[in-house]
């Protein structure tokens, strides 16, 4: 569809409320939406212009916009000079663009020298509008689109129907971490709420003894390639866990064994990680939700290591995590099936209040380091 656009506003929030480091998080953003519409961008006051990429259309320029951290909103828009004829003249394009059945004008002047104040050239632009189309109506309190007018000295922005954000930081502006992806709902949800809080995240995979070895690969590489959309690029370890997995089932009572394996993932997912300069590990652990998620439990766990380890799901539920899930597109690549060890590893009734002297006796009468080593020593390493 041809447009009457010749750029896109964004506006962003939480940035705003940064002092002195600000423009290190504006220059941040403005590189992830670059690397995203391949366009050229300038800041304006408090705002990001994107001048119109010429091979893609409104609706493709949305769906990458929409999942870029750090936008609070955005619109197509028409820049013009600042001078009232111009100005009119394309208030009525982008009205006449939309044919709403209701409007109204929100006026906001960065220029304080422009000759008419915000709230008179809302009332001039909608007396313009009304007179080129009678059948059209104000509405101040719920209109079917408000055209924000944004005056600068030397431009001005007419902006077309807003979308929302994501909001939150841009990726890049906090550090590294790494999320220890499972194929389940959980992880990447949480992957996508360290994306959203500025951290690039890169993925650790820990592959269990399954009949569908390469469909969980290939799920799992699903996941970090929708993820990678987010923040533009990822690595993703997949660690080979089936000798460790084994040891575990053989050598470790059914009542901890999954304490015990989710220690054993941290110890190599910390390695991992201090190997390639990360300074958090992530989990998808949600309080409450499994046996292994207890407050007790979770703190046996974290003593595995002394490395950060960050849980965003802790106060979710699952349908909150689920909902989540299909906003951000990994969804329908978790719900597909695959082999999965839990039935192996958990008891009946399963340890709920571990203590941290009993897990590590239980461990020390194990060789777990040369399998650990073995596990370190055979990891794969994919880019996206």
């Amino acid at each position: 569809m041809k447009t009457i656009f010749n750029s896109i506003i964004i506006h962003f929030d939480e940035i705003g409320l940064k002092g002195k480091n600000q423009s290190f998080f504006i220059r941040q953003l403005v590189n992830n939406i670059q690397q995203k519409l391949q366009s050229d961008i300038k800041i304006g006051a408090k705002k990001i212009v994107v001048f119109w990429p010429k091979d893609k259309n409104w609706e493709e320029i949305s769906l990458l916009l929409s999942i870029i951290p750090g936008i609070a909103f955005f619109a197509p828009a028409i820049l013009c000079v600042s001078n009232l004829e111009n100005i009119k003249s394309n208030a009525k394009k982008v009205i006449e663009f939309y044919t709403p059945k209701t409007f109204r004008f929100s006026a906001r002047r960065a220029d304080k020298n422009f000759p008419l104040d915000s709230m008179t050239l809302s009332a001039e632009l909608g007396g313009v509008v009304l007179e080129a189309f009678p059948n059209f109506k104000v509405s101040l309190n719920n209109p079917d689109i408000n055209i924000r007018v944004e005056i600068e000295k030397d431009e001005t922005a007419i902006l077309g129907q807003q979308e929302q954000g994501v909001g939150g930081l841009p990726v890049g502006t906090t550090g590294e971490v790494l999320c220890l992806l499972s194929g389940g709902f959980d992880s990447p949800v949480s992957a996508y709420l360290m994306m959203k809080r500025g951290a690039h995240v890169n993925f650790i995979h820990f592959q269990n003894q399954t009949i569908n070895k390469g469909g969980v690969e290939d799920k799992i590489k699903d996941l970090v390639q929708r993820l990678s959309a987010v923040q533009g690029s990822s690595k993703l370890f997949i660690v080979p866990f089936a000798d460790l997995q084994r040891e575990v089932i053989k050598s470790v009572d059914s009542k901890v064994r999954m304490i015990v394996y989710r220690r054993l993932m941290y110890k190599i997912a910390e390695q991992v990680a201090k190997e390639n300069r990360v300074l958090a590990l992530v989990t998808g652990d949600s309080l409450g939700q499994v046996a292994s998620q207890t407050l007790e439990n979770m703190s046996v766990i974290s003593q595995a290591t002394s490395m950060l380890k960050l849980a965003p799901l802790s106060g979710m539920n699952k349908i909150e995590i689920i909902n989540l899930a299909q906003k951000i597109g990994t969804h329908d690549i978790s719900i597909r099936p695959y082999g999965d060890c839990c039935n192996l590893l958990v008891a009946k009734h399963p340890e709920t209040s571990s203590r941290i002297q009993d897990i590590e006796r239980a461990e020390a009468k194990i060789d777990f380091k040369s399998l650990i080593d073995e596990a370190i020593k055979n990891i794969q390493t994919f880019t996206f």
